[in-house]
């Protein structure tokens, strides 16, 4: 059996105040972590975990005292609560459709001094399998949010040699 790992770093350290608790909340759910006082370094050795589940409690104060009502984070987190059975006593959040990006563009809005986030991922496999391996890189800004594949590369790349154009040096 082969394993698929997709280990993941986020550049810089993204300081502690410029991220709502509940922002803090859901990327400690989705990555490793070091630090906590002033920074924080997100990583994933593995992967990133897409299946956050929260205590209905801890989603209402962490929603309650939000100082952006408006943000990525408490939005979404609002969108599923509508949605939740009453009778449920946590809430789940499919991070894999949700995305890290929309949370850390908020971030990158309100610090003063952060320009952008880079999010970068090796995609690795166990065996030797022509799909296990590649990687993907995002660059988060305040205004825009790119990502790139090793495979959406292999493909500019092949376009633009085939039409004449020169590789990148």
């Amino acid at each position: 059996m082969a394993d698929y790992q997709s280990p993941t770093i986020v550049r810089p350290d993204i300081p502690r105040s410029a991220m709502t608790l509940l922002e803090h909340r859901l990327l400690i759910g989705m990555f490793s972590h070091e630090g906590a006082e002033d920074a924080v370094y997100f990583f994933a050795e593995e992967y990133v975990n897409d299946l956050l589940h929260l205590d209905l409690p801890e989603v209402h104060r962490l929603l309650g005292d939000d100082p952006f009502p408006d943000s990525y984070a408490v939005t979404v987190v609002r969108d599923h609560l509508r949605k939740l059975d009453p009778a449920e006593g946590e809430l789940a959040l499919d991070m894999s459709v949700i995305g890290y990006e929309g949370i850390f563009q908020d971030i990158v809005k309100r610090c003063e001094g952060l320009d952008d986030i880079e999010v970068v991922a090796a995609w690795t496999c166990t065996k030797m399998r022509p799909d296990g391996f590649g990687g993907m890189a995002t660059l988060i800004t305040a205004d825009a949010i790119e990502t790139m594949s090793t495979a959406s590369f292999l493909d500019d790349a092949r376009h633009r040699l085939k039409a004449g154009g020169q590789a990148a040096a």
